[in-house]
């Protein structure tokens, strides 16, 4: 009897040979051969399995390295629209640019060799800001209380500060709160003023855009 557990691979050609009794010793032979255990690695930066991207921008390829005794590797769950999974001998490439948001979690289970062994990981898309039209286009009289204008956003955590004016009229400013942008004051210039409001955070790049007539 041939038994254990075997701690090390390779190809072990074994001999018996018989002792005692009457005869001529007998001598037997046999093979064991010990595969390695297959493994996958994720060999790609940053070295961690849940990926943030903002859609419509080009993923940084997801490497996973395969060794031991895995031949090959297939990719099961889900990808974001644009981005798929290729095998290469030894590397499972994860590449593409996501066209659709969410939370997307996928596997990716080896074949061959001995045992089953899966990687697996989560790619989250985040769609680009959003901001809605002013709430209204208003002209009005020099040194009169602007009825407030706002804008709805989306994805944002606020707006650009390098610039408090924005294209407004003087006496008039604008500021973010709960994805709102109110826009008030009392203007004290004449003109036409058209307005840019950059929204920060988030995905792409987004402005608040109206105008102001003050008379």
């Amino acid at each position: 009897t041939i038994s254990g557990t075997p701690t090390n691979t390779g190809t072990f050609n074994y001999t018996l040979t018989t002792t005692g009794g009457c005869l001529p010793d007998v001598v037997l032979g046999g093979s064991i051969t010990v595969n390695e255990i297959p493994s996958i690695v994720l060999s790609s930066a940053p070295t961690t399995t849940t990926q943030n991207i903002c859609m419509n921008t080009a993923l940084t390829p997801i490497t996973y390295t395969i060794g031991g005794s895995g031949t090959g590797a297939t990719l099961t769950g889900t990808l974001p629209t644009g981005v798929t999974g290729n095998f290469a001998p030894g590397v499972f490439t994860i590449s593409g640019t996501p066209s659709a948001s969410g939370t997307f979690n996928y596997s990716i289970p080896l074949t061959g060799g001995c045992g089953t062994f899966t990687a697996t990981g989560t790619i989250t898309v985040t769609p680009d800001n959003t901001v809605t039209p002013a709430s209204s286009t208003p002209t009005l009289c020099i040194n009169t209380v602007l009825t407030a204008i706002t804008h709805t956003t989306t994805g944002a955590i606020g707006i650009a500060t390098t610039t408090t004016n924005y294209g407004l009229p003087t006496g008039v400013t604008a500021s973010w709160l709960a994805d709102t942008i109110t826009i008030s004051g009392t203007p004290s210039a004449p003109g036409t003023f058209a307005y840019t409001i950059p929204l920060t955070g988030g995905c792409g790049s987004v402005n608040a855009i109206g105008t102001i007539t003050v008379n």
